[in-house]
């Protein structure tokens, strides 16, 4: 499930900035989101004037009778982004509208994220992922790995990382293949985005085998948004580079 939500400024670079872990959320009386509907891994979109849209996972989701309650559980650290003080930061939610009359009938909820990426920059967050991950090794006399990571971003909002492994008698993989497997193995096969950085920390396209492979995942492969500058943020479309694909019947 994905919830949408409005968020002020300074709390959404705090999540984003991983310094704001907890959003604290009421029901209001006829209000447009039942927070008692969220689960783990249900994915929030955020809206708000400084980042636009941005994500984050669900991880976990606890109600409380009370403000008093959820910050002697909870502590200020992760769960304000505007004071460490528990006192203070009661009565700042209590100032929200609608949320001190909510709270005291209905309770409130200690919304447990983590930051995913923003819609704004998603393409340089994943292209960090991509680099970061690059840790060339010599993990035998006869693999070696690392040397080109990859980050893909799926429908679901999920992303996947993965590096090249090379091996004698060509049985290592990609990094795109390699992110593709870590993603599969999270029960996911639709790709939106992907990023791929070569060993000197170039932006790199998949070579011919990985294009089939992203291609037969899914019917919406061809869709797939793959960058190519990380300066100019130029994209294209995996159909653009498997023109006349044999297998659009088959998937």
């Amino acid at each position: 499930m994905i919830m949408k939500l409005n968020i002020n400024d300074r709390a959404a670079l705090a999540i984003k900035n991983n310094t704001k872990r907890v959003e604290i959320r009421a029901n209001k009386e006829n209000g447009k989101h039942n927070y008692s509907t969220l689960k783990e891994n249900d994915v929030i979109e955020f809206t708000s004037n400084n980042l636009g849209k941005f994500y984050a996972k669900v991880k976990e989701v606890t109600h409380y009778t009370s403000l008093e309650e959820l910050f002697t559980m909870e502590g200020t650290r992760y769960t304000t982004s505007s004071t460490n003080d528990k006192k203070e930061a009661i009565k700042n939610v209590c100032k929200l509208d609608g949320y001190e009359e909510a709270i005291n009938k209905n309770g409130v909820y200690a919304i447990h994220i983590q930051y995913l990426y923003s819609q704004n920059t998603v393409w340089d967050e994943l292209y960090e992922m991509a680099k970061s991950i690059r840790k060339p090794r010599n993990i035998s006399g006869m693999i070696s790995g690392g040397q080109v990571g990859a980050a893909i971003l799926t429908k679901n909002h999920n992303i996947y990382t993965g590096v090249c492994i090379d091996t004698a008698s060509t049985l290592g993989m990609c990094g795109e293949r390699n992110a593709i497997a870590n993603m599969i193995t999270n029960g996911e096969n639709e790709i939106s985005k992907l990023v791929c950085v070569d060993s000197k920390g170039k932006v790199g396209s998949p070579c011919g085998a990985c294009r089939e492979y992203l291609m037969q995942l899914d019917k919406n492969s061809k869709n797939i948004e793959i960058l190519k500058d990380d300066k100019t943020k130029e994209i294209i479309k995996l159909e653009e580079l498997l023109p006349d694909w044999w297998g659009y019947d088959r998937v």
